[in-house]
């Protein structure tokens, strides 16, 4: 019997890691479906998943906020003069 040491052939960082993720139950069940359904394992459902997520969120951009701007038409009254705006509020 000849045991290889899988991690020396293998360079670190191509290591797959293991996790535990905490899902719900429909997200779970969403998951075995979807890998019922295509005839592969959970981890493989889960890490194309996460990629896809991964890659839409890069895709993605923001647009800018821009601040509406609305026509209010000729004031009424001059705004510099304090004793007309006054009297308009009245």
């Amino acid at each position: 019997m000849i045991l290889i040491n899988i991690r020396m052939m293998i360079p670190y960082h191509e290591i797959m890691k293991r996790t535990t993720l905490i899902l719900d139950d429909a997200c779970l069940k969403g998951i075995k479906d979807l890998a019922r359904k295509e005839d592969r394992n959970l981890s493989e459902v889960v890490r194309v998943l996460i990629a896809e997520g991964l890659q839409r969120r890069k895709v993605k951009k923001h647009r800018e906020f821009e601040i509406p701007e609305f026509s209010m038409g000729k004031p009424r009254v001059n705004l510099g003069d304090r004793n007309a705006l006054e009297a308009l509020m009245d």
